[in-house]
């Protein structure tokens, strides 16, 4: 603490960076022992950069479908209404054929859903990753031939974590990657 000039929060906020980063083992009664001194050099931009693409939408049904599922549990009114604002943005982007302005108004939607779930690693992780995918595939997993079809299903994902339904919501996510999926590998 003397030698940074911290506080002892400051401290333990640190060494729990350094256990989640795993290179620290704290037991209570025994001290802290180092048991890696190096970082992991794997990152979600490094490992979605290599990754096949059916290994890239594999991951990205896994969160998704984990997310969609809290969601349906944790969700609180304020969470809707953002769903559905972002939805509304959407559908209207895709009257006016504005590829960019549906594309955002997407990501809002899926972001507001993560949100929902009111889990703040969940919600880091579920960022890093879109950010890197949206790089990688980006160009690919918004064709405007889809959009009549893609809010359907993303309206019945909202209306499945409306009502609370984990196995609708489920469904709905999947068929929406499974149909960008293959978008992809048209």
């Amino acid at each position: 603490m003397a030698r940074f000039n911290v506080g002892r929060s400051t401290v333990r906020e640190a060494m729990k960076v350094l256990v989640n980063l795993g290179l620290i083992e704290v037991k209570q009664g025994k001290g802290t022992t180092i048991i890696n001194d190096t970082l992991p050099d794997q990152t979600i931009s490094s490992t979605l950069k290599n990754a096949p693409v059916i290994e890239a939408y594999e991951a990205r049904k896994a969160l998704e479908v984990g997310i969609v599922d809290l969601a349906c549990h944790n969700r609180n009114a304020t969470d809707l209404k953002a769903m559905n604002y972002y939805l509304e943005i959407r559908s209207a982007a895709a009257k006016l054929h504005s590829l960019d302005a549906y594309r955002h108004a997407d990501e809002q939607f899926h972001e507001a859903i993560t949100e929902a779930t009111h889990n703040s690693v969940i919600t880091d992780i579920y960022t890093d990753f879109w950010n890197s995918f949206k790089d990688r595939f980006g160009a690919g997993f918004t064709k405007t031939e889809l959009y009549h079809e893609q809010s359907i299903i993303h309206q019945n994902i909202l209306e499945a974590i409306k009502q609370q339904d984990p196995h609708q919501a489920v469904y709905w996510i999947e068929k929406n990657i499974t149909l960008l999926e293959q978008t992809v590998n048209d």
